[in-house]
């Protein structure tokens, strides 16, 4: 070969590298990204009455005002009588019908179906976000979910799932297959990422175990309550109980200081109308079962799919017994629905992800934690998000009750969380599972960068990820809602990423040598005691220990 030649065939190569390399972010900019479906959870989307044209649920201020009217003198009747049992009675006959009136647009009837065929969702996007009205579309699913992943995927990629809790969740699921072939069909694409909002990951995983995962590359539960929800199970079961001081924390939480809660202490309002509830509960928790709960609630299918697997032949034997309406074949239809779901979907889905996992399909829980939850059954002290417990968002991690640790000698291993509140071992996906302290239910936020919307931005769209893929989003971060912030628990300096240094800064905190701002002392702060010490070097450095 003459150098001549050499310098050609050289020369060739070379522009062949440069043309490679000037393509190479063409193909990348056009590389098609995976269509992510979005699954609303319960009464996210509001139900019209058609008939009138009024917003009926979430109800309208009409509905309410009118009710609250018309239920205010017996209220008053009562809290001037005796309350004897006759007064109770007289009661709830005369506050029975304005409760109703509110409630009977999301009856059911015997046969599972909705009763009042008037009434609708607000709306129903079946195509992409793209399509219609960006300012409609977050008015319906109100939720920044929304903008987090159209922000990650673009609009052209995102489609919402408005649920109607009144419909079967495997009825539902029917509704996901043709929207997971639309998708398919519109976008080209042989994969897509489906993700379940609350009560979406129980449709969620009607649509998994009805129609399997071979469509999909991502499935991700967000704050799901797939396993059942521990206090439904508990009043399904006729166990009502009203706990005062969790109802004074879920106020604090909610509002993120004391100050209602002050007043409602300093008043005493509380205290005085709590042994009138606990009277009601005695005297006509039956009634009220009978005639306001079964007639609303009893016979949605839905509503049996929160029962834990745990409760549900208790719930079965107790609601069973009150729940006399409508023929034979129609409570056949409703019970053979609702056994349906118990015996092929909730009892199976854990071992369903496995496989899922198994086969390459990236499958991703997000929990939350450290939230009171609603205080109305022997259930409030366990934590949760304040509608979920925590131990069934995550697909049964081991969690402490509220306000708890699992002890102070329990060991802070590999999937352990810093602040011994959660043992993820026995989830599940102990991979897989992420838990968000301090983050109330389906509290996603996109202020900035370093709001939780960053996290789940990248969990909905990244593949083949676990809890170890990205320093910053650990299996364990802390949100701080007054600052926007979502950081690794432990992250004293707030560089989001856990490391020695995070122990050095605590150390020289309080060896005096440093003094910490204000942020920096809540994120170095994690064993509960309200103060920044040795206990939280400690844990932090076990911590990097135990994961590295």
């Amino acid at each position: 070969m003459t150098k001549k030649m050499s310098k050609k065939i050289i020369s060739v190569i070379m522009s062949v590298i440069l043309v490679a390399l000037c393509l190479t972010p063409a193909f990348a900019a056009t590389k098609k990204v995976n269509p992510i479906l979005v699954i609303s959870g319960f009464s996210q989307y509001k139900f019209v009455d058609t008939a009138s044209g009024k917003q009926v649920w979430t109800p309208e201020a009409s509905i309410l005002t009118d009710a609250i009217t018309r239920a205010l003198p017996p209220l008053a009747t009562l809290l001037a009588s005796g309350r004897t049992k006759a007064d109770y009675d007289k009661f709830v006959d005369d506050a029975e019908g304005p409760l109703m009136d509110v409630l009977k647009y999301v009856a059911v009837n015997p046969d599972a179906e909705p009763a009042n065929k008037n009434v609708k969702l607000i709306d129903q996007f079946t195509g992409p976000v793209s399509d219609y009205d960006y300012d409609w579309v977050k008015t319906v699913f109100e939720n920044d979910i929304v903008d987090i992943v159209c922000n990650a995927v673009g609009r052209e990629n995102v489609w919402v799932y408005g649920l109607d809790w009144r419909v079967d969740p495997l009825v539902l699921a029917d509704e996901i297959h043709e929207y997971v072939e639309n998708i398919k069909a519109r976008t080209g694409c042989d994969k897509i990422s489906i993700s379940g909002i609350s009560m979406g990951g129980i449709v969620m995983s009607c649509y998994l175990m009805k129609y399997g995962y071979e469509d999909l590359s991502n499935i991700t539960y967000l704050s799901a309550a797939f396993t059942g929800l521990d206090y439904v199970g508990e009043m399904y079961s006729g166990k009502i109980k009203i706990d005062p001081d969790g109802l004074y924390n879920i106020i604090n939480q909610s509002m993120h200081d004391t100050t209602v809660s002050d007043i409602l202490q300093r008043t005493q309002i509380l205290d005085m109308l709590m042994p009138v509830v606990d009277d009601l509960i005695k005297y006509e928790s039956d009634r009220l079962f009978v005639e306001v709960l079964v007639p609303t609630f009893g016979y949605n299918t839905g509503m049996w799919s929160f029962v834990p697997a745990e409760y549900f032949e208790s719930a079965v034997k107790y609601m069973g017994a009150r729940m006399n309406e409508g023929s034979p074949e129609e409570r056949a239809i409703f019970w053979g629905k609702v056994y349906d779901y118990h015996n092929n979907v909730q009892t199976k889905i854990g071992d369903f992800l496995k496989q899922a996992q198994a086969d390459g399909v990236t499958v991703s829980v997000v929990s939350h934690y450290n939230m009171q939850m609603p205080p109305v059954s022997p259930a409030s002290f366990r934590q949760g998000d304040q509608v979920i417990e925590t131990r069934h968002t995550s697909g049964f991690a081991t969690v402490s009750d509220l306000g708890k640790t699992l002890g102070d000698n329990y060991p802070v291993t590999a999937h352990v969380s810093i602040d011994r509140m959660i043992d993820a071992n026995t989830a599940f996906l102990p991979n897989n599972t992420w838990f968000l302290k301090d983050v109330q239910h389906v509290g996603f936020s996109n202020k900035s960068s370093r709001d939780n919307g960053a996290f789940f931005g990248w969990i909905l769209t990244q593949e083949g990820t676990d809890v170890y893929t990205d320093n910053r989003f650990p299996q364990f971060m802390q949100y701080f809602p007054t600052d926007y912030e979502l950081h690794p628990i432990g992250d004293a300096d707030g560089n989001f990423k856990l490391s020695v240094a995070d122990v050095k800064l605590v150390l020289k905190s309080v060896s005096g040598l440093t003094t910490l701002t204000e942020l920096q002392s809540r994120m170095s702060e994690i064993n509960g005691d309200s103060k920044v010490s040795l206990v939280d070097a400690r844990l932090i450095l076990q911590s990097l220990a135990a994961n590295a």
